[in-house]
């Protein structure tokens, strides 16, 4: 047992710290159902650190595999499963496999070192450069998710109390192979030289929880305004988030004269085929014109699904020569679009309305043109591209 009363008092604080967390976590995916399966890795990290935690209580100057090795093992998985639920919360790329081969490695050197019987600054080294690579993993993975959906203030403020666990843990490593006779009794947590290092841990515990319930809410805001902005069947943008667009293009116009193009489309006879073959072969037809006009546009261009069958595009940069020629393509590719439902082949295809910003042009004229180009193509007998006649 640690003999030293202020270390045992602070590790067994740490541990409480983290049993409550633990439980907390434990609610936010059952029965609130918050983030569910990031919120329980978030609950898997906290039980495992406070088990981690309670037997560093039981460490003393002499290793063995109960309070050495177990307790390293049982703080590193909790690190590594933060990193985890960091990628289930965003949806980010697993690294899974990775870690596991990390952490692998790990407890083999650990355990060659007990077995050895090395000296404690081994084992801290060990624990130091396994912590400081998880730690990294996550902080990254937050902060690149954050910095996407709110920016980069916002990214460094949630990402800080990673990153500062990441300094710390290298700072150890540094500190443990520096050739200092009193370098593992300045960090060793049985120890009061260590009373430093575990009021980091304590700050560190509550400012990293507060960072996961920071990106559950962040990820709950970032779907709440997907639902805002994106058409349900699609997943492109709605028409709410498209005339925001296109009046953000159009005051970028104004002030920098940078030309802006846009199309209304319509796809061809979906009252017949909503008529004959049923509603979800239309919105199997809907969902495949989706596809299909955002392979077929740049990556600064907007699809949107302006209403009903009709979807508007937004060229940015484009100018009035270069727009027939899009357009042509656009028609051409959703001509060649074949939708097999139920054994029955659906030919698509689609009449475009086109028109390019010009001088005294408001947004919304700009639409009302492109729509009657539109219908004009559909009056000419579909399948065509029309541009706009200026008045």
């Amino acid at each position: 047992m640690i003999e030293h009363p202020s270390s045992e008092l602070l590790l067994s604080f740490i541990w409480l710290l983290a049993l409550v967390a633990s439980i907390a976590w434990c609610l936010m995916a059952h029965p609130l159902g918050i983030a569910p399966k990031a919120s329980f890795r978030f609950f898997i990290a906290n039980l495992s650190l406070g088990i981690g935690i309670y037997l560093l209580t039981l460490r003393t100057t002499e290793t063995n595999l109960l309070n050495w090795f177990l307790a390293d093992m049982a703080i590193l998985c909790s690190f590594m499963l933060i990193g985890w639920g960091i990628q289930q919360l965003f949806k980010l790329k697993s690294s899974v496999k990775q870690d596991s081969l990390i952490l692998l490695l790990t407890a083999i050197l650990l355990l060659t070192g007990q077995l050895l019987q090395l000296h404690a600054v081994f084992f801290g080294v060990v624990f130091s450069v396994t912590a400081t690579v998880f730690s990294f993993s996550a902080s990254r993975n937050n902060y690149q998710a954050i910095q996407k959906d709110f920016g980069f203030p916002a990214a460094c403020l949630m990402s800080a109390p990673l990153f500062v666990m990441t300094v710390i843990f290298f700072a150890r490593t540094l500190i443990l192979v520096w050739p200092d006779p009193k370098a593992d009794a300045f960090i060793a947590t049985y120890t009061d030289e260590g009373i430093p290092l575990l009021w980091s841990s304590i700050l560190l515990t509550l400012a990293i929880n507060i960072v996961m319930v920071w990106g559950a809410l962040a990820r709950l805001i970032a779907k709440i305004r997907q639902f805002a902005e994106r058409d349900q069947l699609t997943g492109l943008w709605n028409r709410r988030a498209a005339l925001e667009k296109l009046q953000e293009i159009h005051e970028l116009w104004h002030k920098q004269q940078q030309s802006y193009s846009l199309i209304l489309l319509d796809l061809d006879h979906f009252k017949r085929i909503n008529d004959s073959l049923g509603h979800d072969a239309g919105d199997a037809a809907l969902r495949r014109l989706a596809t299909t006009l955002s392979a077929v546009v740049r990556t600064q261009d907007l699809v949107s699904r302006y209403g009903g069958e009709e979807f508007l595009l937004l060229f940015p940069g484009v100018s009035a020569s270069e727009l027939p020629t899009i357009a042509e393509k656009i028609r051409m590719t959703l001509s060649g679009c074949q939708l097999i439902w139920q054994n029955t082949p659906i030919e698509l295809s689609a009449s475009l309305g086109y028109v390019t910003v010009y001088p005294g042009a408001k947004a919304e004229h700009l639409l009302t043109l492109a729509d009657k180009a539109m219908y004009q193509a559909k009056a000419e007998g579909r399948n065509k591209a029309c541009a706009a006649t200026l008045n």
